[in-house]
């Protein structure tokens, strides 16, 4: 059988005690390294997540101020084109109203002018009657 002798309690002595020492020493300090190592990607890790939310939200923001601002220049534009075309047909209606005039004052003058000659063709004639009835007369 197994004796126990004073050497094996020296070395099982030895032993607890090199396990406390390098418990102590290198193994708590290595897990309590491990164990902020950890905590910091477990931060970063929400951090990174929190970003990312913050990140989404802010983009939804832009692109819904950028769907409200094609909105806003298509109707915009929209009305620019309807007031174009307003100020179009109100041009047109001046210009053809103008030209009625314009029309209407070139007839007045082109009758008064067809008067005017008529009257001097007629004292023309007259003047022309006169003369070939004095020559036929004489």
């Amino acid at each position: 059988m197994l004796q126990v002798d004073l050497t094996f309690i020296a070395v099982f002595v030895l032993v607890w005690v090199l396990v406390i020492v390098l418990g102590r020493v290198f193994f708590k300090p290595y897990l309590n390294m491990r164990e902020k190592r950890r905590n910091i990607l477990e931060e970063n890790e929400r951090t990174y997540r929190q970003a990312m939310r913050d990140y989404e939200s802010h983009l939804q923001q832009v692109e819904t101020g950028l769907k409200e601002a094609r909105q806003e220049s298509q109707l915009l534009r929209e009305k620019i084109v309807s007031e174009a075309l307003n100020e179009k047909a109100r041009l047109v209606a001046d210009i053809q109203a103008e030209v009625k005039q314009q029309v209407a004052a070139a007839r007045v003058e082109l009758s008064q002018q067809t008067e005017k000659l008529k009257d001097e063709l007629g004292r023309e004639v007259e003047g022309l009657a006169r003369q070939l009835e004095e020559k036929i007369l004489h």
